[in-house]
């Protein structure tokens, strides 16, 4: 009635995405069990077992998965997951911390594969490498990730509080959202830069074991080469599959009702254990009552071995005797 001075509530947001009851408990699932107990146990793990050990860009990719896992359940700290709209400033606060996702995870996928390769590549050159004579890349790996979320958290912090109307639960069922067409074409576009660089590093890094695979291929009465390439193929399923479930979180713009992408993206941290968890120095850490005594060759992604370098030298001296 005009003139009572009532303020009128700004018109409730259709739902984008239109999940499930189940749907939603199954998204808080994968990303609460991940982010509050698998991967930190995987990390610790990592960082106290004798006879593990990873990259710093491993530890990276680790605590990104488990920030986004702990922004994915802000709602549930504030027992807002459903009903009526959660406090304005946390549903800020988690669009915000969300939509740095992309470019996070990206990020930290690109820097673990990279330096994946550049150890498959002086191992196959037969060159040593220390990260004492690296101290700049090594800095950029792992600061880069960090600086890739914060842009566009704070981007859409700014935006969020400039027009509050456009910050909601409702469009995006699972999450707050930020209603804005530019910001979200920019994380994608730039997400998407990362992951084609990812998938070329993923590539050239195929090309490389393949040809070795090719050079050690046993002639005559010559023993074959044993390497252990599980490390490094491990890595290079993740980069697919993060490249795949991003894939289809862009694809979504064909079908923004679907709830498929946000479900698939919230997988991840699950995938990293299922694929990082069960190598078999992580697993003889946890078996510790059990002891192995083969000798195995292994390309670490911190390390490489004097007998690496030796075995690389062998192939190399085998293909220039054929």
């Amino acid at each position: 009635m005009a003139g009572s001075g009532v303020a009128k509530s700004p018109p409730m947001k259709m739902n984008i995405v239109r999940g499930t009851p189940s749907q939603l408990t199954a998204f808080l699932v994968l990303n609460i069990w991940t982010s509050h107990a698998g991967l930190p146990f995987l990390l610790a793990v990592v960082l106290l077992a004798k006879g593990v050990k990873r990259h710093p860009t491993f530890a990276n990719l680790c605590i990104a998965f488990m920030i986004i896992g702990f922004a994915s359940s802000l709602l549930v700290y504030g027992s807002a997951t459903s009903g009526p709209e959660p406090p304005p400033v946390l549903c800020l606060l988690q669009a915000s911390l969300l939509y740095g996702m992309p470019t996070f995870t990206s990020t930290a996928a690109f820097m673990l594969v990279w330096q994946m390769f550049l150890r498959v590549r002086v191992a196959y050159h037969c060159k040593p490498y220390d990260n004492e004579n690296h101290v700049l890349r090594l800095w950029t790996m792992l600061a880069g990730p960090y600086i890739m979320y914060f842009i566009p958290v704070l981007i859409t912090a700014g935006i969020g509080a400039g027009r509050p109307e456009r910050v909601s639960r409702n469009r995006r069922f699972f999450y707050c959202s930020v209603e804005s067409l530019p910001l979200t074409n920019g994380i994608a576009l730039s997400s998407g830069i990362i992951l084609l660089g990812t998938v070329s590093l993923i590539a050239w890094s195929i090309f490389i074991l393949v040809r070795h695979r090719i050079l050690v291929k046993p002639k005559g009465n010559q023993p074959p080469v044993n390497l252990d390439l599980s490390l490094p193929i491990r890595i290079m399923i993740f980069g697919l599959y993060l490249i795949l479930a991003m894939s289809l979180s862009f694809l979504s713009v064909s079908s923004p009702s679907s709830p498929v992408p946000d479900l698939a993206i919230a997988t991840a941290g699950s995938v990293v254990i299922l694929i990082f968890g069960t190598q078999r120095d992580i697993l003889r850490a946890l078996c510790f009552w059990k002891r192995n005594r083969r000798r195995v060759i292994h390309i670490e992604p911190d390390i490489v071995t004097p007998d690496l370098r030796t075995a690389f030298d062998e192939v190399k001296k085998q293909a220039e005797r054929r």
